[in-house]
């Protein structure tokens, strides 16, 4: 947790390997699960204010065998989860794209919106009328950063932000630190409330919804960087906290990458993940210099709840 840009509480509890009886360090390495999604929303900004890309350009602008998506679907609704295009990620979608491909990367995902001819959430739905939460929306994303930039999602994060700060156990994967000693095995409840280690997944492999693993020690250089404009300007930081509207006007309560509103009268900006038997929690208070990031492979905790009572202490 840093507060005043200082760490001011950190701590670890429990088991990073159940089998081996290896116990969590502050410097054990978990899966970020869907917090990491805020990374997508940085990277993206980074080239926006290169001027290699607008937000507001239509996906198939860099993804061509989206074109049949139209001029609706633009980076900044894919952005605040408001482009209408449907989630991969449901029973039909999952099926859809493993009958492609056992071990799909993103240019699958790609290919299956492209040969389900790029459907919508649901009959009349229009980008922008409504906010549906997708990750495979966000590895669309992904897959932007990658055209736009040249190089590979895992480079590019390594290259534009984790080695410029030296956040030295952060990565996208795919990166054999996945295998490192010092990260975590993930957990999810099995039989009689016992834990069993997750087994891994089809789609871990995607990137842009959420592909990162970090420490909490990394998570607050991060969060000082952001706070000093080192990667992107105020400006930008502002865009990416500042919620999204449907076309009615309605807020959705979603920057880029981040949920962003009000908690006990303070402004927020939050999110939650899980993913592969890991569970994340990253909270930012942005009208005063506190930031808490909890990270887990145990499935009982509810990281909610030890954020508000931590945030309740240090405020």
């Amino acid at each position: 947790m840093l507060k005043d840009g200082s760490v001011a509480h950190a701590a670890a509890y429990g088991l990073a390997d159940v089998r081996r009886g290896t116990a969590v360090k502050t410097n054990t390495i978990f899966h970020l699960a869907s917090c990491g999604k805020q990374f997508t929303g940085l990277g993206l900004l980074m080239l926006a204010e290169e001027r290699r890309l607008s937000l507001d350009d239509y996906v198939g602008k860099y993804l061509p065998g989206l074109a049949g998506f139209g001029p609706g679907v633009t980076i900044r609704r894919l952005l605040h989860q408001t482009s209408g295009i449907r989630d991969l990620y449901d029973e039909v979608g999952v099926r859809a794209v493993l009958s492609r491909c056992e071990q799909p990367r993103n240019e699958d995902i790609v290919r299956t919106y492209s040969e389900l001819g790029c459907p919508m959430a649901g009959h009349g739905i229009r980008p922008g009328d409504a906010f549906s939460y997708s990750n495979s929306g966000y590895e669309l994303l992904g897959s932007v950063i990658e055209r736009v930039s040249g190089q590979s999602y895992h480079d590019f994060f390594q290259s534009r932000v984790f080695d410029r700060l030296g956040m030295n156990d952060t990565f996208s994967v795919p990166d054999p630190r996945v295998n490192s000693a010092r990260t975590a095995k993930g957990y999810t409840l099995a039989q009689f409330g016992t834990v069993a280690e997750a087994t891994p997944g089809e789609f871990d492999e995607l990137v842009g919804a959420g592909s990162f693993y970090t420490t909490v020690s990394d998570l607050c250089t991060h969060d000082r960087a952001l706070g000093s404009n080192v990667l992107v300007s105020e400006a930008s930081m502002r865009e990416a906290l500042t919620p999204g509207r449907t076309n009615d006007g309605r807020e959705t309560e979603y920057g880029l990458g981040w949920y962003v509103g009000v908690l006990n009268g303070m402004q927020i900006a939050e999110h939650q993940g899980e993913w592969a038997g890991f569970y994340s929690y990253i909270r930012r208070y942005r009208d005063q210099p506190l930031s808490i990031f909890a990270l887990s492979n145990n499935p009982r905790l509810d990281l909610p709840e030890i954020v508000d009572a931590t945030a309740a202490t240090f405020r």
